[in-house]
């Protein structure tokens, strides 16, 4: 089995982080290094005997660089074989097995999603999987043979270092939330890097969530007409449609995007959801 690196990144969350480093101490197989690439102060990060955790402080407290906080990670990582997971996530105890079986050159290698409806008091997988869901967008996508760009979700996957290099990492000029993820799996497709998934699964751990995710109406916009502009085409394209139901926006033939108005309180907490996922 080939060393590896584990990537995550943290803004708050330290309780699932706590747990992801615990189910990470399960597994099979143990990673040389953890990247912990903290985007706030980083106080009360405890982390379990035995892991070789690295914390790593990048902190922007007005911003949410979610791509120049993966990007710092991956280049930090002390082996070439990279796993980036998010901090919400619990690894079985075979992931990390089954991702570095299928590892390798021109390839990013991905794992699928089942969600929790709540914030567990541990990070044991087996206990635990029992109350998880299957995202219904995710549960049919087939495994061990490339499927489309698009299906790609930086919630976990594993990529060689120089593999992440040709494709350029993530384009930090997207600032906050939005519109990254599909950059990457946009810019890796275009290179004719395929993207596999395993038959094997991350847990997600349950956080208040806004559906449409009004809370970050701002960045979602900014970043929706960067990408427009370089890849002559909208992202997120239910999002900005579920804004313009609202009446918050109007989108024209030409996929310009003008703002009518900001949410309102009251709008961003009626958009909160207890969807697990």
């Amino acid at each position: 089995m080939p060393e590896f690196s584990v990537v995550t990144i943290v803004k708050g969350r330290r309780k699932q982080l706590g747990n992801l480093l615990e189910s990470i101490k399960a597994s099979t197989v143990l990673p040389v290094d953890i990247q912990v690439i903290c985007m706030d102060d980083p106080e009360n990060i405890f982390f379990p005997e035995g892991l070789n955790v690295e914390i790593q402080v990048m902190i922007h407290k007005e911003n949410l660089p979610l791509a120049a906080a993966r990007n710092f990670g991956i280049k930090a990582a002390k082996t070439q074989n990279i796993i980036f997971i998010d901090v919400d996530c619990i690894v079985s105890l075979t992931l990390f097995e089954s991702l570095l079986n299928k590892l390798s050159p021109e390839k990013i290698i991905a794992a699928y999603p089942k969600y929790l409806p709540m914030l567990p008091e541990n990070g044991n997988f087996n206990q635990l999987l029992e109350s998880a869901v299957s995202h219904p967008a995710r549960q049919n996508i087939p495994a061990g043979e490339p499927v489309h760009h698009l299906q790609f979700w930086s919630l976990i996957f594993a990529v060689q270092k120089k593999t992440f290099q040709e494709i350029g990492g993530f384009d930090e000029s997207f600032i906050g939330y939005g519109a990254e993820d599909t950059d990457f799996a946009m810019s890796f497709h275009q290179k004719g890097i395929e993207q596999i998934f395993v038959n094997d699964f991350i847990l997600h751990q349950y956080h208040n969530k806004y559906d449409p995710p009004l809370n970050y109406f701002d960045s979602i916009i900014k970043n929706a007409l960067s990408y427009r502009e370089k890849w002559k085409v909208l992202p997120m394209k239910a999002w900005l449609n579920a804004f313009e139901k609202l009446g918050l926006i109007h989108i024209d033939q030409n996929q310009s995007i003008k703002i009518i108005q900001k949410p309102t309180e009251e709008q961003i907490q009626n958009c909160i959801s207890a969807n697990p996922y």
